[in-house]
């Protein structure tokens, strides 16, 4: 048997021991629901690995509290959850912030939460650097929510 793939069955079976529900495809993407997180509002997945190039794809998080499955009460309260979904992701697939290529953030009103994701991605990243990133405002986003966050990640072999 190939050392690789050896090597590849003893990680998926320590992942899954661990509560790491996950779905490989043979073109070495690994698709990843960490325990914890918030469910997918339809089809489609939190996050994909591509394990060849050692990048993270995390979906578009919003403010959802994964205990309740609710929408998090209050603006910055909201903002602060939906980056603490998307950093919760990276760190169950071994990456950090500190590790992030790009950012991108909608928002339905710029004037009012673009000051707000500012400040709460200045307490995360602490004081930089600062991954590049883009907001954008949009006319509506699901469940009527005011912000999503999504996020592409380095995040290094184990």
């Amino acid at each position: 048997m190939n050392r690789c793939y050896i090597m590849l069955l003893l990680l998926a079976g320590c992942l899954l021991i661990a509560g790491f529900a996950f779905a490989q495809s043979k073109d070495g993407v690994v698709v990843l629901s960490p325990p914890d997180s918030i469910k997918p509002t339809g089809p489609w997945g939190l996050a994909a690995l591509d394990q060849h190039n050692h990048v993270l794809y995390v979906a578009g998080m919003r403010g959802i509290d994964p205990k309740t499955g609710k929408l998090v009460d209050g603006a910055e309260a909201r903002i602060r959850q939906a980056f603490l979904n998307m950093k919760h992701i990276v760190d169950s697939a071994g990456g950090s912030l500190s590790q992030c290529l790009r950012v991108v953030v909608y928002t339905t009103d710029m004037y009012r939460y673009r000051p707000i994701a500012n400040k709460v991605q200045e307490e995360l990243w602490g004081k930089g650097p600062y991954p590049p990133r883009t907001i954008i405002e949009v006319h509506r986003l699901n469940e009527d929510d005011i912000l999503e966050v999504e996020g592409t990640f380095y995040v290094p072999p184990k």
